[in-house]
């Protein structure tokens, strides 16, 4: 045999396990894919499909029913800017969030710091009431308050009245039919918030605070120079959860100050409200779409500038 021949052997019998190793590559893939199948398919059915079918109705003008679509492209999209009442429940869900979430992670974050404080007795019953609005789902939330607003039977109108106060309609009033539902939610929201910042309060290490103090540093100014700026991350997380949960507020309001019809006041109107109206009332699935992709628009915008901006404020253990 010559050396040519035995070369190109020797050539052709050195691939065979670049082969067999590329073939066991595809192999797993088509494993891997064959185990991601059942969750593929589910997340395409009951999410991406309707992602996408939205979409497809924020371009169309649908019939009642849905008998019937025409193409209006970005129609509805241009309708949403001269609508005066949308503008109306963007700005009451920006004052809805802007509430929620500064006085929700204020009051999180203190009673965390209290919360971490050693007391001698019943820290374990204060943590459970403080805990116990988590159990209770936001339907329920939205009926205690209901009667506790209540303008004759109602507890906080008769706890005024003691006082020589006299309570108003909270739920029917345009000044504060808002403000009784802010209320609510803070109150609903606070057990979660309070055991998230409680992890992050807990986890500051104690050497931190005794160096602080063999430094001479007081209570505040251990509070503004080491626990403030340690609980950042769990306060930046708070505060993207709570945002996006604020914007897609809907059971609160809706059971708290609707009437009989399902009407509900304009103070209360918030934007997922707002959807719900004009896809299930009103019967206009193009306008309800652009409104839910408008509302993407605007929470993913505000979630990029707090990952932006995070950078200033945010401190990281580890930095």
């Amino acid at each position: 045999m010559s050396n040519r021949a035995i070369a190109e052997q020797a050539d052709t019998t050195a691939t065979f396990p670049e082969i067999n190793k590329r073939w066991r590559k595809v192999k797993a893939t088509i494993e891997g894919l064959l185990y991601l199948a059942p969750t593929l398919i589910i997340l395409g059915i009951f999410t991406f499909l309707p992602i996408i079918t939205s979409f497809n109705l924020s371009l169309n003008c649908v019939a009642p029913f849905g008998n019937q679509m025409r193409y209006v492209g970005l129609e509805n999209y241009t309708r949403l800017l001269t609508d005066p009442e949308y503008w109306n429940t963007v700005r009451i869900s920006l004052v809805f969030m802007a509430a929620t979430v500064i006085v929700g992670i204020i009051l999180a974050v203190g009673m965390a710091i209290a919360l971490s404080i050693p007391i001698k007795r019943l820290s374990w019953f204060h943590r459970l009431l403080i805990f116990v609005p988590i159990v209770i789902s936001s339907a329920v939330t939205g009926v205690i308050f209901r009667w506790l607003y209540h303008p004759v039977v109602g507890y906080i109108n008769y706890w005024l009245s003691i006082f020589g106060i006299d309570g108003p309609n909270w739920l029917a009033t345009k000044d504060w039919a808002l403000t009784a539902v802010i209320i609510a939610v803070i109150w609903n929201q606070l057990g979660f918030n309070v055991i998230i910042a409680l992890a992050g309060v807990q986890k500051i290490d104690s050497t931190y605070y005794e160096a602080a103090k063999v430094d001479g540093a007081n209570a505040w100014q251990r509070l503004r120079r080491i626990t403030i700026p340690m609980v950042s991350p769990t306060t930046f997380f708070l505060l993207v959860i709570q945002m996006l949960g604020a914007f897609q507020i809907f059971v609160e309001p809706f059971v708290m100050t609707s009437n009989t019809q399902g009407q509900l006041p304009k103070a209360s109107l918030s934007i997922v409200i707002y959807l719900y109206q004009n896809a299930f009332q009103f019967q206009r699935m193009g306008k309800a779409a652009a409104i839910a992709w408008v509302l993407f628009a605007i929470v993913l915008v505000l979630t990029f500038f707090q990952l932006r901006l995070q950078r200033r404020w945010v401190h990281y253990e580890t930095e």
